[in-house]
């Protein structure tokens, strides 16, 4: 899909390109202005947008009085495969380490469809925090082959990958419950990951998929952290995604905070593509999030 979407992307502009050069002597001049800003728009979402890097600030309380404060930096959806290799894993990491994070969580998909592609997740060795680093399986793991490959991977680089279960977070004389929940399309059980979570905990789930919410179980979790989505990685102002999203949940939960059953769900539309390698009004992004507790 991806070497389609290249093609047509290539050969739009190309041949678009041919016909401003030679529209430009003629004068029709309301036709050259039409194509050009097409050609701008698909070049810039093609080429340009994907490669910046922004950095989203945020913060939420997951109880009701809370005494202390941990920084995450939440990311997802790295992709390594056609369009981003270990270059822009660098690039990543090193945005994530100038952020100084107590904990970094990563929410899967860490390939396009490759296990080879692997490779260029080698940067993430350098990822380090005082809590640690966490990460939970994402569905292009599985469609890929490559969930015991990637899974090794990271837990080569010093990244716990938490496969339908829980662990505690010691901070600051306080305990928080950190749920990982593997990818719900394949191995993930939901049912499982929260046997030993209680209402009194305050507890984090991490999953690749927001559609987790509409699971019970997934109900005593006081913070939801998914991604998935891309935020339809192709956006329009006043409209939001263009594409259809890949979950039941739908269009409504593309990006950003959301209220699910009263339980706060943040999504984050991640640093990577899949299928065209374009972004628009949508900036690859890193959520600095501080989490009071």
């Amino acid at each position: 899909m991806e070497l389609i979407f290249d093609l047509i992307i290539f050969f739009f502009l190309i041949t678009v390109g041919i016909f401003l050069l030679q529209e430009f002597h003629h004068k029709r001049r309301a036709i050259f202005v039409l194509f050009l800003f097409f050609w701008l728009a698909i070049f810039y979402g093609s080429f340009i947008e994907p490669r910046f890097l922004i950095v989203k600030q945020t913060s939420i309380d997951l109880v009701d009085s809370p005494t202390q404060t941990i920084r995450a930096a939440v990311l997802s959806d790295i992709h390594v495969g056609p369009f981003k290799k270990a270059d822009w894993v660098s690039k990543v990491v090193k945005t994530v380490r100038e952020t100084h994070p107590d904990v970094v969580f990563i929410l899967g998909d860490f390939v396009v469809k490759s296990a080879a592609d692997v490779q260029w997740l080698e940067p993430l060795s350098k990822l380090k925090a005082p809590y640690g680093v966490y990460a939970v399986t994402g569905n292009h793991e599985y469609d890929a082959n490559a969930s015991d490959e990637v899974i090794s991977a990271l837990e080569s680089f010093g990244i716990e990958v938490i496969e339908n279960e829980t662990l505690n977070l010691e901070i600051k004389g306080k305990t928080i419950r950190l749920a990982g929940v593997s990818d719900i399309w394949f191995e993930g059980d939901v049912t499982k990951t929260m046997q030993n979570v209680s209402e009194d905990d305050a507890t984090i789930l991490l999953a690749h998929n927001p559609d987790v919410v509409l699971f019970d179980d997934s109900r005593l979790a006081d913070l939801v952290l998914a991604a998935h989505t891309h935020g339809g990685q192709i956006r329009l102002p006043l409209i939001g995604p263009v594409p259809a999203l890949p979950t039941k949940l739908g269009r409504e939960f593309d990006e950003g905070w959301f209220e699910y059953n009263n339980q706060p769900l943040f999504i984050t539309s991640g640093v990577g593509e899949t299928g065209t390698r374009a972004r628009f009004f949508n900036l690859p992004e890193i959520v600095e999030m501080e989490i009071r507790f």
